[in-house]
């Protein structure tokens, strides 16, 4: 999530749609007041750290204490920083999730901002997702679970009143979109420099080097099972913005 009250919007950033890359692209510009949760380590690769509001977060006690420790322990002080950054604000704005919380925990935290700043987020083909999803979730375990497993566990998670797995609360409040634009995946490049184009921002690079290709393609992880699943689970998705099985990017994850 992103808070630009120099540029007076909020980005909500959901799972799986390349909302790193584009917070990595905005990085450069935010102003002094501003708040980024999540991916602030790997802006700090490209963004210099004496930036207002990076500088904000470091030269508090929590940061500074977060700092010492990553030194002292040898670890990487960005992530170090991230962590720190996204617990304390989860905390103190009293959202669910620090990275990806949902617009209803938003609009309660900057009820000024909700009202008056631009509001924007990105949408995935669920079908195509849920395997991108899938494979981010597994790609360290050695014997991961079946495709279907997988669906199986969320849907019992679902079941269960977890919603981690699906990004429509996060834009919406009673069950409506309460963004005022919904960018795809499906078309990141021109859709992302509309949003740049309503804020007022030009020339705003968006990198896709995280977009990797699949082991195989994506279509070959279902059969009518998995299918069933998917659509249990992202229904209101599927419903809101017409998507169909065959409906894809270009391909990567």
């Amino acid at each position: 999530m992103i808070v630009s009250h120099r540029h007076r919007f909020i980005f909500i950033h959901c799972r799986k749609v390349a909302g790193s890359s584009m917070k990595v692209a905005l990085a450069p510009h935010l102003g002094g007041r501003d708040l980024m949760l999540g991916s602030l380590h790997e802006a700090l690769r490209d963004v210099d750290p004496r930036q207002g509001w990076i500088l904000r977060q470091l030269m508090t006690p929590g940061g500074l204490r977060e700092l010492v420790d990553a030194r002292r322990k040898n670890r990487d002080w960005r992530s170090a920083l991230n962590k720190v950054v996204k617990k304390r604000a989860k905390r103190r704005l009293g959202l669910s999730s620090s990275s990806h919380p949902t617009a209803a925990e938003v609009r309660s935290a900057f009820p000024r901002e909700w009202d008056r700043y631009f509001k924007f987020c990105f949408v995935r083909n669920p079908y195509e997702r849920a395997v991108s999803d899938y494979l981010y979730r597994t790609r360290n375990e050695s014997n991961p679970p079946a495709f279907r497993e997988h669906l199986a566990e969320l849907h019992r998670e679902a079941e269960a009143g977890k919603t981690k797995h699906d990004n429509w609360p996060m834009y919406t409040i009673d069950d409506h979109v309460a963004v005022d634009f919904v960018g795809r995946f499906e078309n990141l490049d021109s859709d992302f420099r509309e949003a740049m184009a309503r804020v007022g921002l030009k020339d705003v690079a968006l990198a896709s080097e995280k977009r990797r290709d699949y082991p195989r393609p994506w279509q070959d992880y279902y059969g009518a099972d998995e299918k069933a699943l998917v659509e249990r689970l992202y229904r209101r998705e599927i419903e809101y913005f017409g998507y169909g099985f065959d409906d894809s990017s270009a391909g990567g994850t």
